[in-house]
C-alpha cells in the first residue's frame, strides 16, 4: 500500500473513475512539476484511480494505492452482471463499445443507472469475434426478456 497527495482540478462526485491530469494542467508550469492532478476519466480511457467520496475543485486529497482488482463506480446505465464495461465522458461506467475506446473490466452483479457497480479490472480491447459473441448473447437475452414481458401482458 502506498499513499500520496494529489489535487482535484474540478468538482468530482463520489464513485467516479479518475485519471492523472499531467504537468501544467492548471496553466502554471512551475506548479506542475511537484503537483499530481486528478481529473475525471474520459470516454474510453483506462482509469488510474476511483473516488470513494466527493472531491471539490482545488482540494488536496490523500490517494492510497491498495492494489485491489475490484473497484466500485457509478453506472451511467442499467448493466447486467457479466457486462464488459468502459469509462464514460464523466467518469462513470457503461457497456463496452469498441469504437469508444478501451474496456476496463466486467461487472460482478447487475445494477440500475445511478447505482454503484462492483467490477473486476481487466483493461484492453477485445477481438471483434469476442465482441460479436457478447453482442449476440446480449441480444438473445433481450429478446427472451421481451418475450417474457409480452407473455405476461397477454395473460394479465
Amino acid at each position: 500500500m502506498y499513499s500520496f497527495k494529489a489535487k482535484a482540478v474540478e468538482d468530482i462526485p463520489a464513485n467516479r473513475l479518475l485519471a492523472l491530469g499531467g504537468i501544467n494542467y492548471e496553466g502554471d508550469p512551475e506548479a506542475g512539476w511537484e503537483t499530481i492532478y486528478l481529473i475525471p476519466c474520459r470516454l474510453g480511457w483506462i482509469p488510474d484511480f476511483v473516488s470513494n467520496r466527493e472531491l471539490k475543485k482545488g482540494e488536496w486529497v490523500t490517494v492510497t494505492i491498495k492494489n485491489n482488482p475490484i473497484w466500485e463506480a457509478e453506472a451511467a446505465e442499467d448493466l447486467p452482471a457479466g457486462t464488459a464495461i468502459q469509462c464514460t465522458e464523466d467518469g462513470r461506467v457503461k457497456h463496452y463499445v469498441p469504437a469508444d475506446g478501451n474496456h476496463i473490466g466486467c461487472t460482478l452483479h447487475s445494477v440500475k443507472a445511478g447505482e454503484t457497480v462492483k467490477f473486476f479490472r481487466k483493461y484492453g480491447t477485445m477481438p471483434q469475434k469476442q465482441m460479436e459473441t457478447m453482442s449476440t448473447l446480449q441480444v438473445t437475452e433481450e429478446k427472451k426478456e421481451a418475450k417474457k414481458s409480452t407473455r405476461k401482458k397477454a395473460s394479465e
